[in-house]
């Protein structure tokens, strides 16, 4: 090319990002949890917040979970924390649980374990730090599919604590009675062996999600095991797709109920 000659490019040429944009996007990265679609249930103690289990995000005010952690006896006041996770940090975001409903045929250790929870105000779905997952299904085989239990474990109050994921195979639950002497399996659970490492699904892991986490497909909520936090053992799981139809139904009845004005007063000493 001779001195002086232009050319001209058809490829666009890329824009400068300003430092605006990018201080922007670096604080929604920084925001974005890993699995924005899981929330911890818990208590007020004292005005501590006490995580008692896990629940994984249907629509913008309802929550998927274990009946056996919802239906408690006596009746407490519920709360929903999210949107970070890191448990107890003051990323998350706290909502009360306003309504509950669990299966009518729930017992302990005799299936139907499945509970819906509604929360005020509803969660802002910004794609970001909050999302839900699709709960409708086909459904599965019953053994040879890997998946990943997405839970805090035990968690003590005030403790901070970062979401983690365990490894997890189905099997046939006819194996998993005869073999591990899971007597008390029903024909709507699903049985998975944990896989790897040096503890197992913990008491804080109630109603955890048995799931592809890549994909964001829900097979079951972690409902019990013969001993909590035990590695290398079986755990059985309520099935999701079993129920698919009965989760629809309670959200629909908890919305055509008539809504009130709800003020929440509820005091938290470890946010100031």
């Amino acid at each position: 090319m001779s001195a002086g000659q232009e050319t001209v490019s058809d490829i666009p040429q890329a824009a400068t990002p300003s430092l605006k944009t990018t201080l922007s996007t670096m604080k929604v990265i920084s925001l974005r949890p890993r699995y924005p679609y899981i929330v911890s249930i818990g208590e007020n103690l004292k005005g501590y917040y006490k995580h008692l289990c896990v629940g994984v995000i249907l629509s913008n005010e309802f929550v998927l979970s274990a009946a056996h952690c919802i239906k408690t006896n006596p009746i407490k006041q519920l709360y929903v924390s999210g949107g970070a996770d890191l448990l107890n940090s003051r990323k998350q975001t706290r909502f009360i649980v306003v309504e509950r409903r669990f299966h009518s045929q729930f017992k302990v250790l005799g299936g139907h374990d499945i509970a819906v929870v509604r929360v005020y105000p509803k969660f802002p779905l910004d794609d970001v730090r909050f999302r839900s997952i699709n709960f409708a299904a086909k459904p599965q085989r019953d053994s040879g599919i890997k998946a990943s239990l997405v839970g805090w474990g035990r968690v003590g109050i005030g403790k901070t604590k970062k979401l983690q994921e365990m490894p997890f195979l189905t099997m046939e639950n006819d194996e998993c009675q005869r073999s591990h002497r899971f007597v008390f399996l029903k024909p709507l659970d699903i049985c998975a062996m944990h896989l790897r490492g040096p503890k197992g699904p913990c008491d804080g892991d109630s109603g955890a999600p048995l799931m592809n986490v890549e994909r964001e497909k829900l097979y079951g909520l972690l409902s019990y095991g013969r001993k909590a936090c035990t590695p290398l053992k079986p755990y059985a799981f309520t099935r999701i797709t079993a129920y698919s139809s009965w989760i629809q139904e309670s959200m629909d009845y908890m919305v055509a109920k008539v809504d009130i004005i709800r003020i929440n007063r509820t005091v938290w000493k470890d946010r100031f």
